[in-house]
């Protein structure tokens, strides 16, 4: 008996969710694993507070670009996982709302049983003002997390390469 798996796949404009999006492509899955691939967009006026009256239409229309640009980012990767798992295996869609939020919402609504999300791996003070969507989704998502990161390894030469590190929390 081959069991469903339902996988929600997290994703931003950055290298770590290309990295994220590469390590599905390249895992082995049930024939019968769903995948949905998300893009959160976040409103901008919960990013900078109230704002003036005059302001708002400018911002409504930011807002709508950074719509339209994730709806090409969920175009383009579900177009590269439809042709390794199937048309009907791979959906995708942006939402709206604040992005850690969003996606353990859409976990919990989708039944998902396995998150996979790109982590910048932001330390120290990016850490404390930008914080970590991939942290809060961890300790919020009903299911396993899946956190795909860069990590720093130390070459010959002393200079920092990137390499990519995968992490299942269960």
């Amino acid at each position: 008996m081959v069991t469903m798996m339902r996988v929600v796949i997290a994703i931003d404009d950055s290298g770590c969710s290309r990295l994220a999006i590469d390590a599905v492509a390249n895992r082995h899955w049930s024939p019968a694993t769903q995948f949905r691939v998300i893009h959160v967009v976040e409103p901008i006026v919960l990013q900078y507070g109230q704002i003036a009256p005059q302001a708002v239409e400018l911002m409504i229309e930011a807002e709508q670009k950074l719509k339209l640009h994730g709806q090409e980012l969920i175009d383009t990767t579900t177009s590269k996982l439809q042709s390794l798992f199937g048309d009907k295996a791979v959906t995708g869609e942006v939402l709206h709302g604040i992005v850690s939020d969003t996606i353990v919402e859409d976990a919990v609504e989708w039944q998902a049983d396995l998150i996979v999300i790109g982590s910048h791996g932001r330390t120290g003070m990016d850490r404390m003002f930008l914080g970590s969507v991939a942290e809060k989704v961890v300790n919020r998502a009903p299911c396993s997390v899946d956190v795909v990161k860069l990590k720093t390894v130390v070459t010959e030469k002393g200079a920092g390469a990137k390499i990519v590190e995968s992490s299942r929390v269960n």
